[in-house]
């Protein structure tokens, strides 16, 4: 089996970088939305098996309800809970995960099966962020091969850690994985990029920035 991953923060503190153009409510509404492009980006995502990790309870619901299995952060960190996922997983049989935040709307099926093709040939795949030198995807094969590093500059640190493992890594550029919407330039961006993108993030920026 091979495992999907999609962490998600609680929505209605997510996105406080966006506070300089919108308020808490409309925050809470962005935040949602990408949530549900990215429950709509697993449905159609068949080769992977899904699991939501949150500590959000309204998240675990909406999760389960889509057909979704779910995990439960205990809020000490991103990098813990998905570390404690890839664990679990790596019980549950898993071969390897696939690791994405919720907020990278532009993302396809089509990446995530690229993401897979690599990880065929790759103990470590590394999808890079745009700016901050993070990471927006992360393959792990087994789960457990590496800790999560998650967070700014994180590319170079799971590099680091796979080179210091003397495990094979791909540092892999997918140009529609590469934008998540943290900051008011990044939602800008993102309208520009995809001006008719049928997103229920995208519908809801062109509203909300009308």
């Amino acid at each position: 089996m091979d495992a999907g991953l999609l962490a998600v923060k609680r929505l209605d503190t997510a996105k406080s970088r966006l506070s300089p153009r919108f308020g808490d409510d409309e925050r809470l509404l962005i935040a949602t939305a990408l949530f549900e492009d990215a429950l709509a980006l697993c449905a159609s995502t068949t080769h992977l098996k899904w699991w939501v990790v949150s500590d959000d309870e309204g998240v675990i619901e909406r999760a389960l309800h889509a057909g979704l299995e779910t995990m439960r952060d205990e809020g000490t960190g991103l990098n813990d809970a998905v570390l404690t996922a890839a664990r679990a997983l790596s019980g549950l049989g898993a071969s390897s995960v696939t690791v994405l935040p919720s907020d990278i709307p532009r993302a396809t099926a089509e990446d995530l099966l690229d993401i897979s093709d690599t990880g065929e040939v790759s103990d470590v795949v590394v999808v890079p962020s745009e700016g901050d030198g993070g990471t927006n995807a992360l393959y792990l094969g087994p789960p457990e091969v590496i800790a999560p590093r998650f967070g700014a500059g994180s590319l170079v640190q799971h590099v680091r850690a796979a080179e210091a493992a003397r495990l094979r890594c791909s540092v892999l550029p997918l140009e529609r994985l590469e934008l998540d919407l943290d900051t008011p330039e990044d939602i800008d961006r993102f309208l520009e990029t995809d001006p008719g993108s049928a997103s229920q993030t995208a519908a809801l920026l062109r509203r909300l920035t009308a």
